[in-house]
């Protein structure tokens, strides 16, 4: 669902695919986006598991990510990964906080929504609409939390607890059965000890 997004922000240096040495050519990027920031991003990553892979700090500098470079590498490089009936995804940061856009086609992820997550709301709705979410996000000592300030679904408003809901039923994997815990503190990567959110840009700080 389209609140996936504010679990990538605070999980930018999760995953990310290397990217491919003479593979196939690639199609031109979308505008705004580009395959070089893209590239960077998945390239950080890469480096920071080499480091802890070899026992060492994940990078004794701050790493900046900018706005550009994280929508860059979220629709390029993780497209896969983006969930089904989602297009379109737009990512804004500010200080502290965070905007998630795109389009949302309702008819794919209908089956997923649990009851009482205003199921009832979006089943009188249809077809592919715009969708929101707004927050903040603060983290510190290895730890990141969301707070929910605003979730809109083809301009209507949803309740924190019923988006924390549809968060969880809707990124359940192998790994984690029971989904993100939107309302819950959770561990940030890679041995992160925290993210700060400026304008247009995240700064990622790691133990040493």
């Amino acid at each position: 669902m389209a609140i996936l997004p504010l679990g990538l922000v605070a999980l930018l240096l999760a995953q990310a695919p290397v990217p491919p040495k003479g593979g196939p050519v690639r199609p031109p990027a979308p505008e705004g986006l580009s395959w070089e920031d893209a590239d960077w991003v998945a390239e950080t990553v890469a480096r920071i598991e080499r480091r802890l892979g070899a026992g060492k700090p994940a990078s004794r500098q701050t790493i900046v990510v900018t706005q550009r470079q994280l929508n860059s590498w979220v629709n390029l490089s993780l497209a896969s990964k983006i969930p089904q009936g989602l297009s379109g995804l737009e990512v804004g940061i500010d200080k502290d906080r965070v905007v998630a856009r795109g389009v949302l086609d309702l008819d794919q992820v209908k089956s997923k929504v649990p009851p009482g997550a205003g199921a009832g709301l979006l089943a009188l709705l249809s077809g592919a609409v715009p969708v929101e979410l707004k927050g903040r996000f603060s983290s510190a000592d290895g730890t990141g939390k969301v707070e929910v300030e605003e979730a809109l679904v083809a301009g209507i408003s949803l309740p924190p607890a019923a988006v924390a809901q549809i968060v969880g039923q809707s990124t359940r994997s192998a790994k984690r059965p029971q989904g993100f815990d939107l309302l819950s503190p959770f561990p940030l990567p890679f041995t992160a000890r925290r993210v700060r959110l400026e304008r247009e840009r995240a700064l990622v700080d790691f133990f040493q």
